[in-house]
């Protein structure tokens, strides 16, 4: 059990002969010391044992009352005290001390984590922003800490968030709902602790974890975005009448990442101009969080030129001009999907979604090209699982040049006829 005395350190003695009344905390035979606002010189000092005097003594009386409180924070502390080291121990309470709210108000926190993150220009900031609102919306304020936060209370929100309408406005929030907005509350809590926590010098600011009773519901099995081969095909021939701008874009914006292996619209949005003919750039979803920056190489294929022509930007600061055409990657997003709807009901494809291009693609290089789950991974930029031989091995991006042109032959045959049908579609 930690020990909590009144020291004076002799050695520490000031210019005006003066000396720092500490309160000394004892742990597992260490120290740490927490200096009081209390100076005082040898008359108040007992000459043999350098001890503060005790009888007739105001300070002591009042450096006294800080002790007690210490032993009965200590006290509350109960068998968590052995996560703490000395230094740990001071530094609690002397914020225990100060006055100040016991604790970090979670709100503060997740905001600004969010905000962190939109200006790091990862979009899942803006989702990370969107469940902490949800949250406040729950809780009624601002007004909880991260000790509040308990497994109880998750069950309530959890059963709140149920009981809401969904997004779509059909049916309320289900279990994939109420994981996005968990697993964002979840990671909150976890980096909180990373920034607050210090387990190496005992600093445990943040000691709870409602998550080991409140278990998260786990992704649900869907139905893969994936379409047929004869599907792709349709919606690239695909008419669309002049006055339909909007649609027209869409159509080709998702053939396009179709043709480019999978590429996001947001990385479209931003694609430099060609280099060598070839498209480079770094996956925005994930190059903050990759050594390599998620950086990959696209082959032009002739199927692509046209578009690469109609889209062109004038001024040749990037590949395409969506960034001229849309205010916002946001806006670029939300319209291509809006209008991939409208697609989707003429050629009878329900719940059309851009990302059915990249989900397409890959499906149809392993089960009906025969390519390999590593180099699919490649051609989508994923991760490789392989780190340590990553750094050995330069990467090889003929590999994603002979694994695309291998389904887009597949999909659309002769690449020829194909791009003259593809101009006299535009």
């Amino acid at each position: 059990m930690p020990t909590v005395k009144i020291v004076i350190l002799k050695h520490q003695k000031k210019d005006d002969d003066t000396w720092n009344v500490k309160i000394r905390i004892t742990h597992e035979r260490k120290s740490s010391y927490i200096a009081t606002s209390h100076y005082v010189g040898m008359d108040l000092i007992n000459k043999k044992t350098f001890e503060l005097k005790e009888r007739n003594n105001p300070i002591y009386d009042l450096v006294m009352t800080d002790v007690l409180r210490i032993r009965e924070e200590i006290s509350k502390l109960g068998h968590t005290v052995d996560l703490y080291s000395a230094k740990g121990l001071s530094e609690l309470i002397k914020e225990k001390l100060s006055n100040k709210p016991n604790g970090i108000n979670f709100f503060d926190f997740g905001y600004a984590y969010a905000d962190k993150i939109i200006k790091e220009g990862r979009r899942v900031g803006e989702n990370y922003r969107i469940a902490v609102h949800k949250f406040e919306e729950f809780i009624g304020g601002r007004n909880i800490l991260f000790s509040d936060i308990t497994s109880s209370l998750l069950m309530k929100y959890d059963e709140y968030l149920r009981g809401q309408r969904s997004k779509c406005g059909i049916g309320n929030i289900s279990d994939s709902g109420v994981r996005l907005y968990m697993s964002k509350i979840q990671a909150i809590f976890n980096q909180a602790k990373l920034t607050y926590n210090d387990e190496e010098t005992g600093i445990i600011r943040i000691q709870n974890n409602p998550f080991v009773k409140y278990k998260i519901p786990k992704i649900p099995m869907t139905r893969k975005k994936s379409l047929s081969v004869e599907q792709i095909r349709s919606i690239k021939s695909c008419r669309i009448p002049d006055n339909m701008t909007g649609v027209l874009v869409a159509r080709d914006v998702f053939v396009m990442s179709f043709l480019m292996a999978g590429m996001n619209t947001v990385d479209m949005y931003y694609l430099g101009e060609a280099v060598d003919g070839r498209l480079e750039y770094e996956r925005r979803k994930t190059r903050t969080r990759r050594a390599d920056k998620a950086f990959i190489s696209i082959k032009i294929e002739p199927e692509l030129l046209p578009y690469i022509e109609r889209y062109k930007d004038s001024l040749g600061d990037r590949a395409f001009n969506f960034f001229v055409r849309y205010a916002t990657h946001k806006q670029f997003v939300h319209k291509v999907n809006t209008h991939l709807k409208t697609i989707g009901s003429i050629l009878e494809i329900p719940d059309l979604t851009f990302y059915a291009a990249r989900h397409s693609w890959a499906t149809i290089a392993r089960n009906e090209c025969g390519i390999s789950m590593d180099d699919v991974s490649m051609c989508l930029n994923h991760k490789s699982g392989h780190d340590v031989t990553d750094t050995y091995i330069r990467k090889d991006w003929s590999v994603i040049d002979r694994a695309n042109r291998k389904v887009l032959d597949y999909v659309f045959g002769d690449s020829i006829s194909n791009t003259s049908s593809i101009n006299s579609d535009l």
